[in-house]
């Protein structure tokens, strides 16, 4: 069993020194930006808005129709239909045009819908950004926390693995006793399956790394570690997040609007011109033209446009709720990171001077057994301090990384 551990540490250490190369955290945003159906969804809907804008101008101009009608109405004995309605058929062949007029009300508030429309996407498009961004620094941090635990274990076994050769010697001329030797060669062994269960850990959550940002590559990476600083202060009027509330009420300000259009007059100027005959004998002699205007207004409705208002009123309602209770949560959450990193930061200071001494101690412990002066258990124990405040601090690192990268999304600019 021995044996086989030995051997599967081996090749995954040289083949990781071979094959591994250099990966950052701008590295896995930019693919994850590259990559995102989301994002790319978002900004083919800002292109489709511009143009919806060219097809509401193309809608105000003259529209042109060209008709044409050839019908045949027989009448014979006692079938047919009545040729008074008829007429026997209808052979025409005529050239129309259109236009809206009077409607500039109409129109801007159209204009002013897909204007918002367009704020709304680019607005949903760099919130999804900072989301992506949120969620895939959060998981590389903790693809490189198993990383750096990987590293100094790899390390550490290292050491270990020296010891353990230096003591059989020292054991073999009496001046360790068999026992220290198994009890070393147990911390090596327990040493050894915690690289490979780290191994193993590292390898699954790089590769949810990259599932996050669409990257189907599978060679193997030293991540190193991200510069993560806060953004500069805001003020929540500035954020995105809160802009999506102020949008919302746009497009509900717009909405009342087109409600209250609904009811105004609306103009139509018409015109055509070809022939139209009841026979086609007679269509040379029936070329002709027609024009006017059209003209309509509502008069009533059963009260509609009341209850269309009033489900406005309501979204309204509910939209100011949510506004109100996403300004409350915000300040709460701000305040409560900002105690977290103050507490993380000052855990930090703390272990690092621990694991100064920690490292002394190591040194020390090292050269009293390499002379026999150390009882192996002593030297054990020295280890495993050393291995978890590491692995603290580590922690240490990662979660101050982790408590700044929330921060920087909620003053997301």
């Amino acid at each position: 069993m021995q044996n086989v551990i030995n051997l599967l540490l081996l090749l995954y250490i040289s083949s990781f020194n071979v094959q591994a190369q250099n990966q950052k955290l701008e590295f896995y945003i930019s693919q994850g930006f590259k990559n995102s159906p989301l994002l790319q969804d978002y900004q083919n809907q800002i292109n489709s808005a511009s143009v919806d804008s060219l097809l509401v101008r193309a809608g105000q101009k003259p529209q042109a129709d060209v008709n044409a009608q050839l019908m045949y109405a027989p009448v014979f004995s006692k079938f047919g239909y009545d040729d008074a309605l008829t007429n026997g058929g209808t052979y025409s062949s005529v050239f129309s045009v259109s236009q809206s007029f009077l409607n500039r009300q109409v129109l801007n508030n159209k204009f002013e819908g897909l204007k918002t429309q367009k704020k709304s996407q680019k607005n949903k498009r760099k919130v999804s950004e900072n989301d992506l961004r949120r969620t895939i620094t959060n998981q590389y941090l903790t693809s490189y926390a198993d990383f750096s635990d990987l590293s100094f274990n790899e390390s550490f076994l290292k050491l270990i693995m020296e010891e353990k050769e230096l003591l059989k010697s020292m054991v073999e001329h009496g001046v360790y006793k068999q026992t220290d030797f198994l009890s070393l060669l147990i911390e090596t062994q327990t040493q050894e399956i915690l690289v490979l269960q780290l191994n193993t850990q590292f390898k699954k959550d790089v590769r949810l790394l990259n599932e996050i940002c669409g990257i189907t590559d599978t060679g193997k990476y030293v991540l190193t570690l991200p510069e993560i600083s806060e953004n500069e202060p805001i003020s929540l009027a500035q954020s995105p997040l809160l802009l999506q509330y102020k949008i919302d009420s746009l497009n509900i300000v717009n909405d009342r609007w087109t409600v209250n259009l609904k009811y105004n007059a609306k103009f139509k100027w018409f015109a055509d011109a070809g022939l139209m005959s009841s026979t086609p004998q007679g269509l040379s002699n029936h070329l002709g033209f027609s024009a006017g205007v059209n003209f309509s207004i509502p008069i009533y409705d059963g009260h509609q446009r009341k209850y269309e208002i009033q489900k406005l009123d309501i979204q309204e309602d509910t939209r100011g709720f949510y506004q109100r209770f996403f300004i409350t949560q915000y300040d709460q959450q701000l305040k409560q990171l900002n105690e977290e990193i103050n507490s993380v930061r000052q855990l930090k200071q703390q272990l690092k001077k621990q694991a100064g001494t920690a490292t002394e101690l190591i040194t020390m412990a090292k050269s009293q057994l390499n002379i026999g002066n150390m009882p192996i258990t002593e030297f054990i124990n020295a280890i495993k301090n050393y291995l978890g405040i590491n692995h603290n601090l580590n922690q240490a690192q990662i979660r101050e990384f982790q408590l700044i990268n929330e921060i920087n999304y909620l003053m997301q600019k």
